[in-house]
C-alpha cells in the first residue's frame, strides 16, 4: 500500500524537538499526473530504440517505479549524530 502520511521528528539531546507530519498523498497525486504526461513519449522512445537495449529498459521503468513506491510503506529512516536525532517515518 502507498504511504499517506510521512512523519518527520527533528531532536536535539537536552531539547524536546519537535514533528512534522507530511501529507504524501499530494505528492502520489502529481507524480502520477507527471506520468501520464510523459507516458506517450517514453513509448515512442522505447519504440525508437526497441532494437537496441534502452527501448526495453524504458518499459519497465513504470513498473519498478510503481514496485518500489508500493514498498515505501513502513519505511523508518533515522539518523542520529553528536548534534541531532532525526527520524523519517512512512
Amino acid at each position: 500500500m502507498l504511504p499517506i502520511i510521512m512523519h518527520m521528528r527533528f531532536r536535539r539531546p537536552g531539547h524536546r524537538g519537535f514533528g512534522l507530519y507530511f501529507p504524501v498523498i499530494i505528492a502520489w497525486i502529481i507524480l502520477a499526473a507527471l506520468l501520464i504526461a510523459v507516458f506517450p513519449f517514453m513509448l515512442i522512445g522505447a519504440l525508437v530504440t526497441w532494437r537496441t537495449y534502452p527501448g526495453r529498459l524504458l518499459l519497465l521503468i513504470y513498473p519498478m517505479l510503481a514496485a518500489v513506491l508500493w514498498n515505501l510503506s513502513g519505511l523508518h529512516v533515522e539518523v542520529k549524530d553528536a548534534e541531532n536525532d532525526i527520524l523519517i517515518a512512512f
